[in-house]
């Protein structure tokens, strides 16, 4: 089963699944139906429009911001491997603005495909454009449907790629934590853990999790007791 066959089996996909607080843009907020319809927008473009076959290799190199979790999902959901910041050359490799920065100074992606977010709030086009022979998702993944319908092969062949090893989606641990679990991540989360508590656990636990970037850390402890973050995770 993928992490989009997950997102259709909620009890109550109108519950919040990702919330994103940034300091200077606000919060933005998507339920697991807005998630699925993300995801299945963005599964289906690497698939259909991508050509992207199960066991393909994608890196998910975005910040720490609510499209991460939607094309680490996307990936699995067509029966990748995903990982985060994979040194060799890849099929797909996803980048936001610090990429996009170094894609225009020449540096080399490796990758058969590039795309890039801008990570705008609202999941806005690259301001000035791309280069040539990148794709900008906010324009090319409106496109794609709404719905999808992953190959019945993908869930034994997605992998999540952790200090180089593939580990099967199928056989991932929640590890001990309760269901339901409101989780929190920030610039402070350890990076081995960053796709255990943005995908992994929400998923599998019918949680949810809060990303915090660029915050007064003044509010933080407010805005973890407003979002009934659950404590000591």
């Amino acid at each position: 089963m993928t992490p989009y066959d997950l997102l259709l089996r909620r009890v109550d996909p109108t519950r919040p699944l990702v919330t994103h607080y940034d300091g200077p843009a606000g919060r933005v907020e998507l339920s697991a139906a807005s998630v699925a319809n993300a995801v299945a927008k963005a599964a289906s473009m690497l698939r259909d429009g991508l050509g992207l076959a199960p066991d393909a290799v994608v890196s998910v190199d975005l910040p720490r911001h609510w499209q991460l979790p939607v094309w680490v999902m996307a990936g699995l959901s067509v029966g990748a491997r995903v990982g985060r910041g994979l040194p060799d050359r890849v099929d797909v490799r996803v980048l936001g603005p610090e990429g996009l920065d170094r894609l225009r100074a020449g540096v080399d992606p490796a990758a058969d495909d590039t795309l890039v977010a801008s990570c705008d709030a609202f999941g806005m086009p690259v301001p000035g454009g791309v280069p040539a022979g990148v794709i900008d998702i906010a324009v090319e993944v409106r496109a794609h449907p709404d719905r999808f319908r992953p190959e019945p092969a993908a869930g034994g062949t997605a992998a999540l790629i952790r200090d180089g090893v593939p580990r099967a989606w199928s056989q991932l641990d929640p590890g001990s934590v309760p269901p339901g679990a409101r989780l929190w991540v920030d610039g402070a989360t350890p990076e081995r853990d960053l796709l255990d508590l943005l995908v992994v656990r929400p998923l599998l636990l019918e949680g949810s999790v809060v990303i915090g970037m660029d915050l007064d850390p003044a509010q933080v402890a407010a805005i973890q007791r407003a979002e009934g973050v659950t404590p000591g995770l």
